[in-house]
Parts: C-alpha cells; sequence; structure tokens
C-alpha cells in the first residue's frame, strides 16, 4: 500500500557472561604481569619487555569495546540485517536474511520447530542472554547449507514480520 511503512528497528543489549569476566580479569593480570617484567628487568630485556607491554595494551584496548555489546534487528521489506553495536560506537553486519528463504520463525520451545530438532544445527545467537526473556528461532536456507539464528524481537518487529509472511512467522 501507498504510504505505509515496511521499515522497524529493535534494539537488544547483550548480558556479559562469566566467560567475559574471565577474558576480562585474564588481560588485566597479562597486563600486569608484562609491566612487572618490564619493570625489574634490565638492558635491552627491558626494552623488549616495554615493547611488548605496549603491543599487549594496544591489544587490549583493541578487544575492550566488545565486551559491551547491543544487537540490532533492522526489518526493511522482508529482509532482517543483524547488526552488533559495540561500545555504542562500533557498528559491525552479522547477517541478512530474507523472509522468503525462511522455513520458519517461531518462539523456543514452540512445537513448530519439532521437525528442525534432528538437524543439530550450531545456533548464531543475537540475544540479551538473560533469563526469562522471548527467544524466537529462525530457521532458514544459508548460502552453505540451513542455518539457525536466535534473536529476542519485540511485539512491533514481529508484527512486520507476521504482516510479510503470516505463514511462516509463529507468534
Amino acid at each position: 500500500m501507498v504510504g505505509e511503512s515496511n521499515y522497524t528497528e529493535c534494539m537488544v543489549k547483550r548480558k556479559g557472561s562469566t566467560a567475559d569476566s574471565v577474558k576480562k580479569g585474564l588481560m588485566l593480570f597479562f597486563i600486569a604481569a608484562v609491566a612487572i617484567f618490564a619493570l625489574v628487568t634490565t638492558g635491552l630485556v627491558q626494552i623488549l619487555g616495554f615493547v611488548l607491554l605496549v603491543v599487549t595494551f594496544v591489544l587490549v584496548a583493541n578487544q575492550w569495546p566488545k565486551f559491551k555489546a547491543e544487537y540490532e534487528y533492522i526489518f526493511v521489506d522482508g529482509q532482517i540485517d543483524f547488526d552488533v553495536v559495540y561500545s555504542g560506537s562500533t557498528r559491525k553486519h552479522l547477517k541478512r536474511i530474507d523472509l522468503e528463504k525462511t522455513d520458519v520463525v517461531a518462539p523456543v520451545g514452540d512445537a513448530a520447530l519439532d521437525g528442525y530438532k534432528h538437524l543439530e544445527l550450531k545456533a548464531a545467537d543475537y540475544t540479551s542472554r538473560e533469563e526469562g526473556k522471548k527467544v524466537y528461532a529462525i530457521f532458514t536456507k544459508g548460502e552453505k547449507g540451513p542455518e539457525k539464528i536466535l534473536f529476542e524481537p519485540d511485539e512491533n518487529f514481529l508484527q512486520f514480520m507476521k504482516k510479510k509472511s503470516p505463514r511462516k512467522v509463529i507468534l
């Protein structure tokens, strides 16, 4: 219809995991260990220690923003883009799917997904990782075969998807 919008988006903030906390701790420990090494050595080894400290600091500074992430789902006329935004500043495109190539979109645990259990696919997890949130699964035909995507759309996002593909989207 003319004048009708076919665009919506949804943001989901990812909760940090225990593994993320361990990684942060290991990074800080490694920086401290390299700094101590650089301070207690002398001569050429000390210079190499300081070079290693700078390299380590740059690597950690590059990885640190990835611990604070938000997933953004964008629906535009039958296509869904999945992006991740790190620390509110860096955006990375993860995946684009077309509802035409999708088999089913349903809540995890729904009977509509029972026919896909045998596939045992590794899911692309674009969820907040929080308990109690309603997670949906998308089974789609990817470039390398079937794919499973987990995400947490809001009600508006689901309505746009349902309007575009009423038989494939289970609310």
